[in-house]
Order: structure tokens, then sequence, then C-alpha cells
């Protein structure tokens, strides 16, 4: 799965969880992380060298699959009124209260972790136990929505493929609904902040009331002394988030990486003012950030090509009225993109709206103070976790004191589209590149290369999403239909399956191109869930995920497939 990570895969359950223990217990060579799914292990590694070795040892792994280890039972109280209740019942060959039946008798356990933090996938206790799964024992198997829900709220119980879960938040997801809880699925204030962990026994218990479920926030920020405060944000633009280099080794937990959508220009920034790489910034959306400077103070801003502005108070007037003087008028100055440059007590910096790209980065030396969740200060829109999104009048102090080291920077400088131009994203074909072949040559990966995408309004730090022929704002509708064709004239997905079924949930890595059934690919980005239940065709190389960071809705968008190693085109 792209340059650094591998994906096992397995016939049940069962072994699964034996070789994520195997893997979690006796890691290999730069092994930097192992989650867990439904039928497969992603494994992620430092080096592409790494990735390569551990490719060979894998294949001489031999496991027997053991009984799963011993957890705690956990009981949801569920109101069974979910949208979807009646559909599911179909699908199951059952009435509805043959469904609350079946759902609420079975013993589920936790298997693993994804999605979001505190949404666990629970099989039925019998099918955990099984080498192999038959299609009778699948029977109970629920398919996905064809098109996912924008938001499901938070607290909804639901089922897709054997699997049954609950949303500890609102997201977005393809489940379909049968019931509601008021668990907390989630709560980072506790020593385990999911309340479901792989190996719990879960009970459903159906209550005749209906549940209300207040979905979790971002967490604010505490109160800055005003002796301590270095920075006030005067105007956040259209987003202002603070950043850093996110929080890895949680998968297993449901939790992203998070951090900067373009890593590579927060660490040039921190670097220009000799903070550390990991210190918290501030990722800004389409400009307009302005920041008054209460002391003296080192700035640098990256990223997409905009224009800095340092404006200096107008003086006020002299006591001396002979003199006539009335002070002197509030000015400007231009200040260098991707250097270091000093701004004073008093002083405002202003970013304009780029020209090419889509988010700044601004790095002070000394670095921005902000609490930790799991260890960063990073805000992940999806899950939820980490600092609300920066708001007017919001003040900042300093980590440490500012660096004497500054201006020196041996991280390159993010590529931005050119203007009339299409970027071009290299990808790493696989590992599901093969729902999309034929018997002669792969007309899904031809097709992802040879059109030309166009980024959507609807992208943001989640994923990238590519509208190509038929799609358009509209391309989430259902598959097949051209968007906005109020005659429902069919047409074929730009990207078409060639293997029927539904895949089970598999972990996925930043930079996944995602196709869903429309056709229309999604590259998921730094906010992207742990899991996905859609086939991934290629992953974007890691040199160019700062690229598609910086895409604006509108640009035109070329994939082009290239050899892991080298780099060179396939």
């Amino acid at each position: 799965m792209g340059q650094r990570a591998l994906l096992a895969e397995f016939g049940s359950a069962a072994e699964v969880l034996a070789f994520h223990r195997h893997l979690s217990a006796k890691p290999l060579t730069g092994q930097l992380e192992a989650i867990p799914a439904a039928r497969t292990v992603l494994l992620s590694f430092r080096t592409r060298l790494q990735a390569q070795e551990a490719q060979r040892q894998l294949r001489r792994i031999r496991l027997r699959p053991g009984a799963p280890e011993e957890g705690r039972e956990v009981e949801l109280r569920v109101h069974y009124d979910g949208a979807d209740l009646e559909t599911a019942a179909q699908h199951l060959g059952r009435s509805v209260q043959g469904l609350i039946d079946w759902h609420s008798s079975t013993r589920w356990m936790g298997a693993f972790g994804g999605f979001a933090p505190g949404f666990t996938y629970c099989l039925p206790e019998q099918l955990v136990a099984k080498r192999r799964l038959r299609k009778s024992d699948l029977a109970a198997a629920v398919p996905r929505l064809q098109t996912p829900r924008t938001e499901v709220p938070a607290g909804a119980v639901g089922l897709a493929g054997e699997f049954s879960a609950a949303y500890p938040r609102s997201s977005p997801g393809g489940w379909q609904l049968i019931g509601t809880t008021d668990a907390p699925l989630w709560d980072i204030n506790r020593a385990e902040p999911a309340l479901i962990r792989p190996g719990d026994t879960v009970r459903y218990r159906p209550v005749p009331e209906r549940i209300t479920v207040s979905s979790g926030t971002q967490t604010g920020l505490p109160a800055v002394p005003a002796s301590d405060v270095v920075l006030e944000v005067l105007t956040p633009g259209p987003q202002t988030l603070l950043q850093d280099l996110g929080r890895p080794g949680h998968g297993e937990l449901g939790v992203p990486r998070s951090g900067a959508a373009d890593l590579q220009a927060l660490r040039q920034a921190n670097q220009l003012v000799g903070n550390p790489e990991e210190a918290v910034g501030f990722e800004t959306l389409y400009g307009g950030l302005e920041l008054a400077v209460q002391q003296t103070s080192i700035l640098s801003v990256t990223g997409a090509e905009t224009s800095l502005t340092i404006i200096t108070p107008a003086a006020p007037a002299t006591s001396n009225m002979a003199s006539g003087s009335t002070g002197q008028p509030e000015q400007t100055r231009e200040v260098p993109l991707r250097a270091p440059f000093l701004i004073y007590a008093g002083e405002r910096l202003r970013l304009s709206t780029p020209s090419r790209g889509l988010r700044n980065y601004v790095a002070v030396s000394g670095g921005v103070a902000a609490p930790a969740v799991l260890g960063s200060a990073a805000t992940d829109l999806l899950s939820g976790l980490g600092p609300k999104p920066v708001s007017a009048g919001q003040r900042f102090a300093l980590v440490g004191a500012p660096s004497g080291f500054v201006g020196i920077a041996d991280v390159a400088r993010t590529a931005l589209p050119e203007p009339g131009v299409p970027a071009t994203l290299r990808f790493v074909p696989g590992p599901r590149d093969e729902w999309f072949a034929a018997k002669h040559g792969n007309p899904g990966l031809e097709a992802l290369q040879s059109l030309t995408w166009e980024v959507s309004a609807d992208s943001n730090r989640i994923g990238l999403r590519c509208t190509g022929p038929g799609g358009g704002q509209d391309s989430a509708a259902a598959p097949g239909v051209a968007a906005g064709s109020s005659s429902g004239t069919v047409t074929e997905p730009p990207i078409m399956r060639t293997q029927e079924g539904e895949l089970p949930s598999e972990p996925v890595v930043r930079g996944a191109i995602q196709v869903p059934p429309s056709g229309q690919p999604v590259v998921f980005l730094a906010d992207h869930p742990v899991t996905g239940g859609y086939p991934v065709i290629g992953v974007v190389v890691s040199e160019d995920l700062g690229l598609a960071a910086q895409l604006p809705p509108g640009t035109e968008l070329r994939f082009r497939a290239v050899d892991p190693l080298t780099l060179d085109a396939l």
C-alpha cells in the first residue's frame, strides 16, 4: 500500500487477531504501526527498504489462531429507532422485531477499531474464532449504503457486512442505521478513551425510551495570562487551525495521525525560525489571517503563494498644539515568504488570498503553546480531537524562548499548482487495483490516468474529491446517474469495477485513492479515517502529498502510476 506500508490479508478475524498480536509483541525492523481490520492488517515502516524487506519476512510467518484475549463485558442501551431498521430487516429476511431480538440476544465481540476514535467493529462471538468463513456464516451480512450519508448522528447504532458498531460522534458514514445509544463511546479523559476495546464482549440492551446524545467537540484553549501573550488573532480568515506533525501510533484506537495537511510546509516554517520540526504553528486556508504581536517576535510563513503585509499602527498626535502635529499615519511594509522576519510589538501581520496554492503555515520562534491530546496539539476535524478552529480574539503564548538560529531550512518548498496547467499526482498502484482489472489489462488504472479530473469544492482535510465525466457537485448522488440530470440519464462510472461484492473494511493510509461505486476517486488527506470500505486503486507518493493539500477547488488534475522505489513512470 504505497511506498512504506504493506497490507497482509487473511481468511478470518481469528487469523487477523493472531497475526496482530504476534507483530505487536515482536515488531519487524522499522515497523511503526500495526492496524488490524476485518480481514487485513496494515503495517507501516520508516523507510521503503524496510517495507520491502518486511514483505519477504511476512510470507514466512505461520501462526495458529488462539482463543481471543479475555476482555470486559460492556452493555449498551439501545433504542431501536434507526432510519434503516426496516431495510436492514428485509436484507436479513426477518421482521423488524426479529432483527431487534437477534441483535440484542447476540454476544458481540470487539474485533478492531477504525474509522473514528471509539468506533469499534464488533463481530458475533461465534464468528471470531473461525479460521475460515463460509457463505452460510455471512447470512447476517447487511450491505453498506450505495451512497454514504454525509452526516450520521452521534450514538447511531448500525450494521454493515457481518459487523455491528456505534458512532461515537457525528460523521459521514455508509452503515445501515438501526438504533441509538447514549453510551460514552469515546472519552479522552478516561485512562482507556475507547469504551469498547478489541476482545471486549458487547451486549445491546433494548430500551423503549428515546435517547438523546450530545456529540463531542474539540477542546477549547485555556486562557493565557496577559503577561505571557505574544500573539493575538484579529481575523482567522475562512479557517485557521493549530497544527503540528500529528499523533502517529494510535491507529488501533481509530485515531488517524492528522497534523498539518502540508507537512513539508510546516516543517520548513519551523526550521526557518529555529524551532523543532514538530512545533505547533498555524495552518490557514485561503489567506485572510491577521495576527497582532504584543512582543517583538520572529515569524515565517510558508506554503501557498501569497503576499505578507506588516502594518505599523498610526503614531498618536503630540501634545504640542502649536506645532500642528497630527501624528504619523499607519504604515505598511511587505515581508518575504519562506524567510524569517522580525515583527515588533504592536504591529500586525496580514496574509492575502493566495495566488497559487491553498494553505499557508505560520511559525513563530519559540513555538505556539497549546494543550496536547494523545501527544499532539493538532486539530483533527474528522475525529474531533485537538483544539477547536482558531477564532478572533484568541491569544497565544510561546512554549519556549525564541531561537537565535534562524534562516536555515533543509526542507524543500512544496510544489504548487501552475495556473492553467493540470497538476499531476504520482501514485503507486494497489493494493486493490485488481478490483478494476479485466482479463487483459486494467481499464480502471487506465481510466484513472487517461482522464483529466477536477478538484471538487467538497474537498477538505479529510479527502480530495475528484470529479470526472458524469461528475460535478452532485456526483455523490446515485451512482451511474449523470450529475444534474433531470431525466435520470444513466452513464457509466468513469472508473468501473470489474469485481462484484463489498470489500470488508480495511486500514488505509494518507494518499490512498479510494474509488466508491460512483467511480469518482477520493484522495485521502491528513484527517482521513483509519479504515475504509471502498477499494483503494493506488496510493499517492509521499513526495506529492504536499501538492495534493495545496490544490484549490476547480484545479484540473492528472494521475500517473510510478514505481514505489524509483518513482519512474510505469
